[in-house]
């Protein structure tokens, strides 16, 4: 067989033994592949990156990523969730970028299930500044004249009737505009988890001095956390 014909077969194996491939080492844990995902997803990478961004301590709650399509994805409207050590995410990924970003963001809930005292109980107080922007957000709702149809925005648990009220009823593209410099993003209006999660995600993966200055106890609580490690 010629040199370049070998060196072309050889590449193609691997990468025929890649796109089989089921198991992938993460952290101290694993990643497995239930369902395919899409040829342009490198999930080498997508897992190495989220190594180098996340410090083990941010990481330690996680055992393993499943991937792929799990009814909970349809019956819920979701593309990922974490549950008893394991991030569940969908198989069905725009590029890595996109699956890095929904990875992040349940490592954020794992978080959550690890350090809550410490995010949620101790001064400076979280709760107080998203409910604080839970009313100013309301407050913007109803100078824009938009009806808020009674529902109690100093509620910080999530509310699936809250949840489509705001992105079926008001939707995305008016969320985001009018969240600019309050919410880091639309979905973080949703609950105080949501709010700490989506923060997490743009400390690590975003514009960091943003969100110091418009959420400075959740970044201070970021902060906090990594001392720890």
């Amino acid at each position: 067989m010629p040199k370049n014909n070998l060196i072309d077969f050889i590449t193609e194996s691997i990468k025929r033994n890649k796109k089989n491939q089921k198991e992938y080492s993460f952290g101290h844990g694993y990643a497995f592949v239930k369902d395919p995902l899409p040829d342009n997803i490198d999930l080498d990478y997508v897992l190495e990156t989220i190594e180098d961004i996340l410090p083990p301590i941010m990481r330690s709650g996680v055992e393993s990523i499943m991937i792929g399509d799990f009814k909970e994805f349809r019956e819920r409207h979701i593309n990922a969730f974490f549950k008893d050590g394991a991030v569940y995410v969908t198989n069905s990924q725009t590029d890595n970028d996109d699956m890095i970003d929904d990875i992040v963001h349940e490592i954020a809930h794992s978080v959550e299930d690890l350090y809550g005292y410490e995010i949620y109980a101790l001064e400076p107080n979280i709760t107080r500044e998203f409910r604080n922007k839970r009313v100013q957000f309301e407050n913007l709702l109803k100078n824009q004249k938009i009806n808020t149809q009674g529902f109690d925005f100093g509620d910080v648990e999530y509310s699936l009737e809250f949840d489509d009220f705001l992105h079926q009823e008001i939707g995305y593209p008016t969320l985001e505009s009018l969240s600019i410099g309050i919410f880091t993003d639309a979905y973080a209006i949703t609950s105080i988890r949501e709010y700490f999660a989506s923060g997490f995600e743009t400390y690590f993966l975003g514009d960091r001095d943003y969100l110091k200055k418009i959420s400075p106890i959740l970044y201070k609580k970021i902060k906090e956390l990594l001392q720890n490690d």
